[in-house]
């Protein structure tokens, strides 16, 4: 398993960023692809964020 890093970012640069393990970006990219609704995250310091995905301006998924 590889570590990714899915950066959400909304307007006024504010931005919430999400580590999860996936074989590969394909499979990141595909379960990001599904995301519709309310999104609920955990990020790397353990604080929670729940965001409508609408929101989002752009994703980006680095390793």
């Amino acid at each position: 398993m590889n570590s990714f890093k899915v950066i959400y970012t909304f307007e006024k640069d504010v931005t919430v960023t999400e580590v999860v393990e996936a074989e590969n970006k394909s499979e990141v990219i595909g379960s990001i692809k599904d995301l519709e609704g309310f999104v609920e995250v955990t990020d790397s310091d353990d604080n929670y964020h729940r965001f409508d995905f609408a929101d989002v301006k752009l994703v980006t998924i680095t390793q």
